[in-house]
């Protein structure tokens, strides 16, 4: 029952997750790029994109990251909605109510377009390069990542 709970938990985070994607620039850095779906996403934008950098660093056989560079590419995205086509029928002046004259409707009139609604959204978006070090390499400080630790922390 907790395998069937857990996988259900993981197929909602994954349609709702950021879209991320991810490529090696050399044996040993990565360019990670991650992108939300609202305003809301950004701080989920921030964590996926170290929690795929710490993915990618243990399956490359390193165990700490730095993070190189970091670019916003936070975007706007317009979004057009068309409006609405409204028919305007003439009167049917002279003829009783409920009778159609021989007429199965009234020809003629005009139409009126509702406006096109737009709508802007916020996409958050970022990209970041990491540099990935075996033990030994560099020493555990600030700003170095502990890719083992932060899967385990996420597993818990």
């Amino acid at each position: 029952m907790r395998k069937a709970i857990a996988a259900l938990a993981c197929v909602f985070l994954l349609c709702s997750c950021a879209s991320i994607d991810s490529a090696m620039l050399s044996k040993d850095t990565a360019r990670i790029s991650t992108e939300g779906n609202g305003p809301a996403d950004r701080d989920k934008v921030i964590r996926d994109a170290l929690a795929e950098a710490a993915r990618l660093t243990t399956a490359n056989g390193y165990r700490y990251f730095v993070v190189v560079t970091a670019d916003d590419l936070t975007h706007t995205v317009t979004v057009r909605t068309p409006g609405r086509l409204l028919y305007n029928q003439p009167p049917r002046s002279g003829e009783p109510f409920g009778t159609f004259g021989g007429r199965a409707y009234a020809t003629g009139g005009s139409n009126y377009q509702t406006p096109d609604r737009v709508q802007e959204r916020i996409k958050p978006a970022m990209d970041i390069m990491i540099r990935m070090y075996h033990v030994g390499e560099i020493e555990p400080a600030e700003g170095v990542f502990d890719a083992t630790a932060m899967l385990a922390d996420a597993r818990k």
